[in-house]
């Protein structure tokens, strides 16, 4: 990550369970960018490794950390070409999430992504009827985002950027204190460069929109299935990277008002870099690490315990078989709702089932 100073480990390592315990915390490529980092730094440490076993399985990773940067490099072209088509109607977007992420790794290639998140604001609808115009098949029949293909590779265009089916007065201050940053970063339009291309019409979110997205994110997911050690990479690196930029008294504010999951995982992530991470705190605000310290320690080391036995939401195409599943891991997992949401089970559901009833979020 750029910022160690002990270049050690232990002597009996079981390097398969490594690297699919990375794989599927989805650091497998920083997992092996680390190990390169040691070999570099202890150059007798590899003689170990020189047996026919140790050397098949380094193949393999090496195999799979060659895919990721092939995926990596199709999210890129298919971001130039989205640019592209959006630039003719003037259409400016945000990129979000995991691409918007890489830039804070210290090899943005090695930041897996599944898809690219983009935001057009008060375009929605326009970006969509572009994309159309330029023959790229559009599915708008989603909550949050309409979902497109350009080189195999999934866009998401977010017609809204939080989960409007929580309760109901917190969720759309949240949403509107989201839309209000965003559209000011859009109007700046500061240039996106990633790996050595422009991508014209395309910005990068601003310190003050992470500090709010990136932990409601984290806890969007939270609430049906385990987070990874990727989600708090990107929380992390992110405020190694912006934390100097983060209005403070602007965060506190926001933790103060947005107690549905947002204001607890905000600092959780903060005190498990900490701990865990080894982040280095010397260019973050002393406000935001003063709150991760005085935070719910207990619960803390609870989450993380959580991101490697908790499971992964069970997807279904049958729309009905997948909220089914969602109410399960709701009963199943009911220590979260009260301890990180500050609702019971019951209540909780019951915003979600009303959400989907009364399509809450659709008439905006």
């Amino acid at each position: 990550m750029g910022w160690e100073n002990d270049y050690t480990l232990p002597d009996d390592i079981y390097w398969r369970e490594v690297l699919e315990m990375a794989s599927k915390q989805g650091v497998e490529a920083i997992a092996l960018d680390g190990f390169d980092v040691y070999i570099s730094k202890n150059p007798g440490a590899a003689s170990p490794l020189k047996n026919p076993k140790t050397e098949l399985l380094m193949f393999e990773a090496i195999g799979r950390l060659n895919l990721i940067e092939y995926n990596n490099l199709q999210h890129l072209a298919a971001l130039l070409e989205l640019s592209e088509v959006l630039l003719k109607k003037q259409i400016p977007f945000m990129i979000m999430k995991g691409f918007a992420c890489g830039q804070y790794y210290p090899n943005p290639k090695h930041r897996e992504c599944g898809d690219i998140d983009i935001y057009t604001g008060a375009k929605f609808k326009e970006s969509n009827d572009t994309l159309k115009s330029a023959g790229v098949d559009v599915d708008p029949h989603y909550y949050r985002h309409s979902i497109s293909y350009i080189k195999k590779t999934m866009i998401e265009n977010h017609r809204i950027l939080c989960d409007l089916r929580g309760p109901t007065k917190q969720t759309r201050a949240l949403e509107a204190q989201m839309e209000e940053e965003a559209k000011k970063i859009i109007e700046n339009r500061t240039p996106v460069r990633i790996q050595g291309h422009v991508i014209v019409g395309a910005v990068f979110p601003s310190a003050n929109f992470n500090a709010l997205f990136l932990p409601w994110h984290v806890s969007a997911h939270f609430e049906f299935e385990r987070v990874t050690l990727r989600h708090l990479l990107d929380w992390a690196l992110f405020l190694v990277a912006e934390g100097k930029n983060i209005d403070v008294e602007f965060f506190r504010e926001a933790k103060r008002k947005y107690t549905y999951g947002y204001s607890k995982f905000a600092d959780i992530l903060t005190l498990l870099a900490l701990k865990y991470l080894n982040m280095p705190a010397r260019d973050i605000p002393l406000g935001i690490i003063e709150d991760a310290y005085n935070c719910d320690v207990g619960l803390t080391e609870r989450v993380f315990d959580y991101m490697f036995v908790g499971q992964l939401r069970e997807r279904d195409k049958n729309i009905w078989k997948f909220r089914w599943n969602n109410a399960k891991r709701i009963w199943q997992e009911r220590w979260k709702y009260k301890e990180l949401y500050g609702m019971g089970m019951f209540r909780f559901l019951l915003h979600k089932m009303s959400g989907v009833i009364f399509r809450v979020g659709d008439e905006d």
